[in-house]
């Protein structure tokens, strides 16, 4: 085994079992202790941000629904960072974008006939 996949496994392991501790929690399968919550909370936010987030979701996202909702987290907090960063570039991309959307009216959809019987 390939040494990266070793250590892509072994985070996996530790986000999976952060997911588990959250979600018994919330479920009400172990008692709730708000310091414990915020601490895996935190762990496992740590964790998938060192992890590939398209395999992450992939390999755990339908079992865990704690993961997805830390990869949308992290998402969000990556748009907010450029956003608030103002970067150029993606300003630019994005009022590019806005003007060409809104100089193009929608294309209507039309119905194709099918061939006739002669």
């Amino acid at each position: 085994m390939h040494a990266s996949s070793g250590r892509l496994s072994g985070k996996r392991l530790y986000i999976a079992d952060l997911a588990e501790r959250l979600e018994a929690m919330e479920s009400g399968r172990t008692a709730m202790s708000a310091i414990a919550y915020r601490l895996f909370a935190r762990r496992l936010n740590d964790a998938v941000a060192a992890y590939p987030p398209a395999l992450l979701a992939a390999q755990l996202g339908r079992a865990w629904p704690s993961v997805m909702h830390a990869l949308e987290q992290q998402r969000f907090a990556e748009d907010d960072a450029v956003v608030r960063g103002r970067d150029r570039r993606v300003v630019a991309v994005a009022r590019a974008l806005v003007d060409r959307l809104t100089r193009c009216p929608r294309r209507a959809r039309t119905r194709v006939a099918s061939p006739r019987k002669p």
